[in-house]
């Protein structure tokens, strides 16, 4: 087996490419998840078919519920991290080595934001209250996607093309809108994770190279 990352465990989340607190769904094929899909306390998931779910669903059952318990203690975990860097609202165009970068409000990516370190090297980007996204995240020197943590304390929207990297914990909602690919974790506490048309997650290797897409 890989050793653990060097971040919070995710526990039972970690199995998931999506996990919602009150529904999740696709607007249309093709979307791919290929993990596990979990929703708890809602039960409702929509659009499967047509978009694919190579894991286990699961809604409202036990595993769900124990998933998001061990999810809101990562959340947790990641928030009471100290903060090592504050960051300006538009990460686009920057390079980041490993660390704890905090914004004050919101964390937007227009263009490509580079992540370098080695397979050890965490990555935590806090935003208080969204993240928004119409760029790219680029792993360097090594660095791993499944190490990248981004912490939303309101809702994440990945837009149309996004090729984005980490797991994402967000409080309320999750949004995928077309064509993104995301070599990580879709994780909302509370609201829902939706799907567009076209989109891709990949849970993120232990080892390089990164998610392969088609």
């Amino acid at each position: 087996n890989p050793p653990p990352p060097p971040g919070p465990s995710l526990g039972a989340a970690e199995a998931h490419g999506l996990l919602a607190g009150s529904a999740f769904t696709c607007a249309g094929a093709p979307g791919t998840i290929t993990a596990d899909a979990s929703v708890w306390p809602g039960s409702a998931f929509t659009g499967f078919p047509p978009c694919v779910i190579t894991g286990a669903t699961h809604a409202a059952d036990a595993f769900a519920q124990t998933a998001q318990g061990d999810l809101t203690t990562a959340f947790l975990a990641l928030a009471a991290m100290p903060c090592g860097t504050t960051v300006t609202a538009d990460l686009g165009g920057t390079t980041l080595a490993e660390g704890v970068y905090c914004s004050l409000s919101s964390v937007g990516v227009t263009g490509t934001v580079t992540l370098t370190g080695n397979s050890n090297s965490l990555f935590v980007i806090r935003a208080p209250s969204t993240l928004t996204t119409a760029g790219s995240v680029v792993m360097a020197g090594g660095a791993l996607a499944r190490n990248v943590y981004w912490w939303v304390g309101s809702s994440a929207t990945l837009g149309t093309n996004s090729a984005w990297q980490g797991n994402i914990l967000a409080l309320t909602s999750i949004t995928l809108v077309d064509n993104v690919t995301l070599c990580g974790r879709a994780l909302a506490r509370n609201g829902a994770v939706n799907l567009g048309t076209g989109d891709n997650i990949k849970l993120p290797p232990a080892a390089p190279p990164t998610c392969t897409f088609p």
